[in-house]
């Protein structure tokens, strides 16, 4: 069983500066990734991440053509950009080409995973590697995740991934989802993990045990709130162990997440209350800062209740109202603050 890597450090990293990478940072990631022999370098979003208005946004955010043909040229890693369709119209990716990115991964939820179908079925038409995103895979049960990935697969997709969004998927789980759409779909599967219980690592290795043959990391496990696997941790230790028959390079991936650390990063990623709630809660976390707000008016109600309320609502964008109502079902009073935010 072949093991395919992806660095997503200037995609998914970039919830953590707002993309805002500098030309010395994005050449060093690149030319680190090559060098550890990744399979694939996620470079950012074509078309925009869904999950950031900030006007400060840098390169990775939304990928010009330009900016993918000057990027440092590889010798053992293909290019790989993100699309959300949900922002990204699919006109807008005609001019995005075979010779400039080799994959192409299309992210959704599963309230939304119809808008994808058409868009794997025409980038996959035009000769791209294409992979369907399920993030938030917490949400669905491993019955429904396995029809999504059918009907992605009857589309055309390569892979299929499982995204854990908000880090709550435990070994046990990831096994019975995989196991279940090994055994209803052909396609190709991925893992992508959040750290807030600080299993990504566990995870990604049991995918790999149920089947998966994608991972996604990022240096220093760069990400929001908890953060990924970091990609120096799983290249160095499954070259150490030997048991999956990688060749990934070692020296590469520890400067380079050396780099990120004291040149990118402006602190190491931590694993602290915010994001354990979240993880136990099955809850995106840029719902905390909002839960802490409504918390101040009720001192008497812990935020882990809360969130553990609002996670049985399964709340398909980050918005005040489920937090609302979530206090409501357990007793609490309502907030009147409406303001909403995008998940990513």
């Amino acid at each position: 069983m072949s093991i395919h890597l992806i660095d997503c450090t200037l995609r998914d990293g970039g919830n953590l500066n707002n993309w805002n990478f500098s030309d010395q940072a994005i050449q060093k990631i690149i030319e680190g990734l090559d060098g550890c022999r990744a399979d694939y370098i996620e470079v950012g979003y074509v078309g925009g991440s869904s999950s950031n208005k900030s006007s400060f946004q840098g390169k990775t955010s939304d990928c010009t053509i330009n900016f993918l043909k000057q990027l440092p040229k590889t010798i053992h890693s293909k290019i790989a950009v993100m699309v959300v369709p949900s922002v990204c119209q699919l006109d807008q990716l005609m001019d995005l080409g075979t010779g400039t990115v080799s994959m192409i991964r299309l992210a959704s939820y599963p309230h939304n995973a119809e808008d994808v179908y058409p868009y794997i079925a025409s980038l996959k038409n035009r000769g791209f590697q294409v992979s369907m995103n399920l993030m938030a895979a917490s949400y669905v049960d491993s019955q429904e995740a396995a029809k999504i990935a059918q009907k992605a697969t009857l589309c055309g997709a390569d892979v299929f991934y499982l995204a854990d969004s908000f880090g709550s998927m435990t070994p046990t789980c990831i096994d019975e989802y995989i196991t279940v759409i090994k055994n209803s779909s052909h396609c190709a599967v991925g893992f992508h993990g959040h750290n807030n219980l600080g299993l990504a690592f566990a995870n990604a290795l049991q995918a790999i045990r149920s089947g998966a043959t994608y991972i996604d990391t990022s240096f220093c496990g760069m990400a929001r709130g908890a953060g990924n696997l970091p990609t120096e941790q799983f290249v160095s230790a499954l070259s150490h162990w030997g048991h999956f028959g990688t060749n990934y390079v070692v020296q590469p991936a520890i400067e380079t997440a050396d780099y990120v650390l004291n040149h990118v990063l402006d602190q190491p990623m931590k694993i602290s209350t915010p994001e354990i709630i979240c993880g136990i809660s099955n809850i995106h976390y840029y719902f905390y800062d909002k839960i802490i707000q409504s918390v101040q008016e009720i001192p008497s109600v812990h935020p882990l209740e809360i969130s553990r309320e609002l996670g049985k609502l399964r709340p398909p964008k980050v918005d005040v109202s489920y937090i609302n109502k979530a206090i409501e079902h357990i007793g609490g009073i309502w907030n009147e603050n409406e303001n909403t935010e995008r998940t990513s």
